[in-house]
């Protein structure tokens, strides 16, 4: 049982620790990474709306 108590204690914690650096990243504006930067050209354009039949 003490077994299982832990496990479930350090998923947990992990989970925390990965949403916690997930936003903290996430806020950061100064950093980006080279995904974005590639597709920067893309913000300009305007979605074209699909054609009806």
């Amino acid at each position: 049982m003490n077994v299982l108590i832990l496990t479930v204690f350090l998923s947990l914690l992990l989970a925390c620790l990965f949403l916690l650096f997930f936003v903290r990243e996430r806020r950061s504006e100064d950093l980006s990474s080279p995904e974005q930067d590639a597709l920067r050209p893309f913000d300009a354009e305007t979605p074209k709306s699909a054609l009806r039949r």
